[in-house]
């Protein structure tokens, strides 16, 4: 695990002495644990190194073969990398060290770019091919291991972190205003755009090559959603609970302890569980314990611990306090907008896991998207049956829905927000599936962002990959397109942007074994049954649960890895969104509706409190004063202006 940038130019290098030694520092909480460099007249390569396989010398990258034509700098973890280092030994191929990162410097040789089919892991990587003149970066199936680019002054450089490439002499990126008004919806800007119109994420599972005759990409895997329509609950927990042991126990392989997150969730849960049935091993297990019982899951990972054996550690979040300063440096470490609050905890729990001395753990993570355990996969079990009515009825249970509001609060928004789903999915199922991801739709975007500045602007929906009716309201091509849309937009731009970069910010390595292929492979083909019930998620996991932990782990409903942000935060934090926000001199004045804006301020205010605060939900008032702050900080960050 590590941070690897870089500058190409298949002609001539552009001068820019001073960026490595920019780059190099700006990259040092990836890898504290040794740096490289190198530059030719044609490419210049940068690695920090945090190290958990082969801690010797000659581990350090960049890498460089027998002959010194081919250099790679890798960010990762090859889990199958001693089946092809024993292959490349047969083939003739002679190691110098016991690393996984030897192993593609041999498999490029044996098969360039091609080699990227043969790999297990996560990974992120730049080849420098001195005899083709050529650079080949790749990133992982999923997504799991970052990777941005751009193009200045000819030349193509690349980093695990924007602000690595924001670090080149004489560059000065604009503000992609689609990425930012997407981001609005989301709470997250959507791969391969980022909030610069000159820098690109490599979307996952791609690979680019960098020649004189200019660039080509790839994509070299599609997660698709194959059912296997006779596939029986007991037989898929067998096939489940065969590839979770296998993925777990390839990926505790390090030179280092490994440890794991339990969160007290089903999905790490299992993984801890796994852990200890795979190696015989008894982990050292953390959690998070949250001031806020709706949020709090510490009773479940006690125990799980319990029932292992593990060295369990509970961080309390109640001698933690959410101060602005925290804030901000957490924000502005992304580089670009934001907004999902959970980025806290993960900082948390991942700088506890450093301090107590490991740089490696293991998480659920990849479980939700894999095997239906977002509430929007029951959902659409109640969307279907409301496309299905009479036009009349869907009008009169929308007025319903609305008049509830100002009643119960909760049922009245859902029922409402229901009606509009189904309607939208009727006409497009993108549009529906758009709206299960977003935290605001199309319409309230229109209500905060001033129409002068939406000009030109397109809507979320071309993201969302859906499909026309008849088939609108097929429940089993409905959750095969959930499925999909989870894999090409929210887990890469959300939810391991998330992990990857707080844990990197703490010095330690996540790794994820619900993404491992044949893990994902085996929840591809399930049927939207097998998923959830309409009540509850999956129902797979929840099975192998009964059978590997006690009763009420199976039995716990699913909770996301939230914080009750309203009631962690104190005066002076209100104090700084006011100032940030409804001064003069706010950047988000100049294309954001502040009225709106003052309002959720003071409803958030309220919220606080304890008091009242009107038709927007608890959880979607304080993501919308996030989302607003993080596009705030950033644009004051890069003086960037809409």
């Amino acid at each position: 695990m590590c941070g690897i940038a870089g500058r190409f130019h298949p002609n001539y290098l552009p001068a820019d002495p001073l960026w490595h030694v920019r780059a190099d520092a700006l990259l040092l909480h990836r890898g504290p644990d040794g740096a490289g460099h190198f530059v030719d007249d044609r490419c210049e390569l940068v690695h920090r190194r945090l190290a958990l396989i082969d801690l010797t010398p000659s581990g350090d990258q960049p890498m460089i073969n027998e002959d010194g034509s081919v250099y790679i700098v890798f960010n990762g973890e090859i889990y199958n990398y001693k089946g092809l280092r024993a292959d490349l030994i047969e083939r003739g191929h002679i190691f110098r060290s016991t690393s996984d990162t030897e192993v593609l410097v041999h498999l490029y040789e044996e098969y360039g770019a091609d080699m990227v089919g043969l790999l297990r892991g996560m990974f992120a990587f730049a080849v420098y091919d001195l005899r083709k003149r050529c650079l080949v970066l790749a990133r992982d199936r999923f997504g799991i291991k970052p990777l941005y680019y751009a193009i200045h002054n000819h030349q193509w450089v690349f980093a695990s972190e924007i602000k690595a490439i924001l670090a080149l002499s004489d560059f000065t990126p604009t503000l992609d205003r689609q990425a930012c008004y997407d981001y609005l919806g989301l709470g997250y800007v959507p791969e391969p755009l980022t909030g610069f119109t000159e820098i690109c994420a490599l979307p996952r599972a791609t690979v680019l090559v960098v020649n004189s005759e200019g660039h080509q990409s790839r994509s070299f895997y599609q997660p698709k959603a194959q059912i296997q329509i006779d596939l029986s609950l007991s037989d898929a927990v067998e096939c489940v609970s065969e590839v979770l042991l296998r993925s777990v126990s390839n990926q505790t392989v390090a030179d280092v302890p490994v440890a794991a997150l339990l969160s007290g969730g089903i999905d790490s849960s299992l993984v801890v569980a796994a852990y200890c049935r795979a190696t015989n091993n008894l982990p050292n297990t953390f959690n998070v314990r949250f001031p806020d019982q709706h949020y709090d899951e510490t009773d479940i990972a006690d125990a799980v611990s319990r029932y292992y054996q593990t060295r369990h550690r509970t961080i309390d979040l109640e001698t933690w306090t959410i101060t602005p300063e925290a804030v901000v440096k957490l924000l502005g470490h992304f580089d670009q907008p934001f907004a999902d609050t959970s980025l806290i905890p993960m900082h948390w729990v991942s700088k506890s896991i450093r301090e107590q001395g490991f740089i490696c753990t293991l998480s659920g993570d990849g479980g939700d998207e894999v095997f239906g355990g977002y509430n929007s996969f029951w959902r659409v079990n109640t969307l279907t049956q409301l496309m299905k009515l009479p036009h009349w009825f869907q009008q009169g249970a929308a007025f319903l829905g609305r008049s509830l509001t100002h009643w119960t609060r909760d049922s009245g928004r859902q029922i409402a927000k229901a009606i509009q789903l189904a309607q939208a999915g009727q006409v497009d199922s993108a549009v529906l599936l758009a709206g299960l991801a977003n935290y605001l739709d199309e319409h309230q975007k229109r209500e905060l962002v001033i129409p002068s500045a939406t000009e030109y602007l397109q809507t979320i929906y071309r993201h969302f990959d859906g499909y026309q009716p008849p088939g609108a309201t097929d429940l089993e091509e409905l959750s095969l397109r959930l499925t999909e849309n989870l894999f090409a937009v929210g887990l890469p731009s959300d939810m391991l942007r998330k992990v990857d970069m707080m844990s990197m910010l703490a010095s330690i390595e996540v790794r994820v074994p619900m993404l491992d292929e044949d893990v994902v492979f085996q929840g591809l083909r399930l049927a939207h049954h097998l998923k959830t019930n309409g009540h509850i998620g999956k129902l797979v996991l929840r099975s192998l649960a009964g059978r590997w932990m006690p009763p009420q782990v199976s039995a716990h409903p699913k909770h996301g890895f939230e914080i009750p942000l309203d009631m962690m935060v104190n005066q002076h934090f209100h104090e700084m969104l006011a100032d940030l926000l409804l001064a003069p001199t706010a950047r988000i004045q100049a294309f954001l509706n502040i009225p709106l804006v003052e309002r959720w301020l003071w409803l958030f205010k309220q919220s606080h409190q304890g008091k009242r605060i009107g038709t927007i939900s608890r959880a979607g008032l304080y993501q919308r004063i996030f989302m607003i702050l993080s596009l705030e900080l950033w644009l004051r960050d890069h003086q960037l202006s809409w």
